[in-house]
């Protein structure tokens, strides 16, 4: 599944920019033809590595001069909104490209990513007919009271708007005694890491297609309401081990091809999601196992598969393999869609698609904005 991504705020922006370059130097190559952050600090957007310079929009500089709006997401309603022209006019630019949706990321506790992702998915929604996801970041109960309630609020802006909302929950995932930069860019990799293999199942070349194809179709009818995502991998025998008979053996060593591939789908459901869910409650759920050819055992699959389907509310279970030539690991991707409310914050969503809009022409973008 292709995407194009737009990361608001500080959060969105380095996330962003952490998923542009696994799709540029990754495994898993070309499943974001464009990336675009958008921010009312300046600073954050010079601190980005992988995303050009030309994709990185300032918004607000009459208003908060390049600050950022701290934790005002009212003030980063109207940036935005002041903005906007210039945000979908980068994306017009770029929408040439075959994309099969957009995927808009954002911090939920922060001023511009909690104001701002409304306004621009809901112009998003007015143009485009392709569907729209967002990546929300939870703000732990140890930030305060107001990013809570600038995650809520957000959240009950974006109803109705998008697809489907992906929650990273930083209360679950924050390390106790690091850095707090540290501690953010740990939680930003794990938000990361099983996002290229399950975008890129579909897409790779004939040599490394599954026997199981996931495809955009797939991610698209599985991917709805709140949902979480887990990621597991393990280790297998590398063409070195297997010559080292002294070498002593592990637990891991011991597994069968079959029951590694099982494991791995068990541990991202159970033990790895990015937020804290019943697995019972899930309505959908989306599940790839990637590694050696060799190593990728239909019984294991099957069996994941049946106990996936036996977990969840509704048993729709959606799967597939990829394989990866020269990788030494079995990595399991769980996803678990279809939840309509996050206990923690007490807000609900009323978790209905929304419905196909006609696409509108650049012309009538540039029309409407002078």
């Amino acid at each position: 599944m292709r995407v194009g991504v737009i990361g608001i705020g500080q959060a969105g922006g380095r996330i962003a920019d952490l998923l542009s370059y696994h799709s540029l130097w990754g495994r898993h190559q070309g499943i974001v033809p464009f990336v675009i952050a958008v921010n009312s600090a300046q600073a954050d957007l010079l601190g980005l590595k992988t995303i050009q310079k030309k994709d990185r929009i300032l918004i607000g500089q009459t208003v908060v001069k390049g600050h950022g709006v701290g934790l005002n997401r009212k003030v980063g309603e109207k940036v935005a909104k002041h903005g906007l022209h210039s945000v979908m006019h980068s994306v017009t630019e770029k929408v040439l490209h075959h994309i099969d949706g957009f995927l808009v990321i954002a911090g939920l506790g922060g001023g511009t990513g909690s104001g701002g992702s409304p306004v621009i998915v809901s112009k998003l929604r007015e143009v485009y007919e392709e569907p729209i996801y967002f990546i929300g970041v939870l703000p732990s109960e140890d930030e305060g009271k107001l990013m809570s309630m600038n995650a809520i609020e957000c959240l009950q802006e974006v109803d109705g708007k998008v697809n489907g909302i992906l929650l990273f929950d930083n209360d679950v995932w924050k390390k106790e005694g690091l850095p707090l930069e540290t501690s953010y860019s740990i939680m930003n990799h794990e938000l990361v890491k099983p996002l290229p293999l399950m975008l890129g199942a579909g897409e790779t070349e004939k040599d490394r297609v599954g026997i199981k194809v996931i495809d955009a179709s797939d991610i698209i009818n599985s991917w709805e309401g709140f949902s979480y995502i887990g990621y597991s991998e393990m280790k297998t025998k590398n063409v070195r081990d297997r010559f080292l008979f002294w070498k002593k053996k592990t637990s891991i060593d011991q597994l069968s091809p079959a029951m590694r591939c099982y494991t791995a789908i068990r541990n991202a459901a159970t033990l790895r999601l990015t937020g804290d869910c019943d697995i019972s409650k899930a309505k959908k759920a989306l599940m790839i196992i990637a590694g050696p050819p060799d190593e990728l055992n239909m019984e294991g699959f099957s069996h994941a598969k049946s106990w996936l389907e036996s977990s969840i509310a509704t048993h729709e279970v959606r799967g597939g393999d990829c394989p990866i030539r020269g990788w030494d690991s079995v990595a399991g991707v769980v996803m678990l869609a279809g939840y309509n409310n996050i206990p923690r914050l007490g807000v609900s969503i009323n978790n209905v698609k929304p419905p196909v809009s006609i696409k509108a022409s650049t012309l009538e973008l540039e029309a409407e904005s002078e």
